[in-house]
């Protein structure tokens, strides 16, 4: 199947591309991509190309697709995974996969997967870690939106407080507290402050 995607080659070497992708192997699943957000973490990839910490050494000669907060629907299953995923089911990804140790990430580290792309080829190892999430929202943008809130509800939820004078670190937010302080507030602060009022 032909896909359209934008990959990566080097430092500030992007390109849109149509090329053939690879049938799928009885462990993969073949999927439509409908939503992919921005974020600044792809634009350091960019910026950097290999010198990336999740960008292959070899991108230039194995180019990688770009786009890690995507949402889409399954086209076709593998024979390994035809008990859990459907074609037609909408999906998530969740690209901080930690497989066997590695930083290998959908959107910075492979070739036939990423969310700046029409058609990907989603391997074992997304589903192997429940990498591959199924949605069922009300419109996939929601979707694509589900890492980058999901590290916003981690970061909030690594705060520690201490007290003077002593050296214990008392973690989470303080039950009852009145203040929150988020400075150079994006889009990212902005959902951290309405995760902030609004989770419980």
């Amino acid at each position: 199947m032909k896909t359209k995607a934008v990959r990566l080659y080097g430092k500030n070497d992007l390109r849109l591309e149509e090329f053939e992708l690879p049938e799928i192997k009885d462990c993969e699943i073949l999927a439509h991509v409908i939503s992919d957000s921005i974020c600044m973490s792809s634009y350091k990839a960019a910026i950097q190309g290999a010198d990336h910490k999740r960008v292959p050494d070899d991108v230039a000669e194995n180019p990688i697709i770009i786009g890690h907060e995507f949402c889409g629907e399954i086209v076709k299953v593998g024979s390994k995974w035809a008990d859990k995923y459907k074609a037609g089911q909408r999906f998530a990804i969740q690209p901080a996969m930690n497989y066997k140790g590695s930083l290998a990430a959908p959107g910075y580290s492979y070739q036939n997967i990423g969310g700046s792309s029409t058609y990907i080829v989603i391997p074992n190892e997304v589903m192997e870690t429940g990498s591959l999430l199924n949605y069922g929202g009300d419109a996939f943008f929601y979707g694509s939106l589900a890492e980058p809130m999901s590290c916003i509800v981690g970061g909030f939820h690594a705060n520690y407080h201490t007290k003077a004078g002593s050296y214990v670190h008392e973690m989470g937010t303080v039950v009852g507290g009145n203040m929150a302080i988020l400075a150079g507030v994006g889009p990212m602060g902005l959902g951290a402050i309405d995760y902030a009022i609004h989770n419980e």
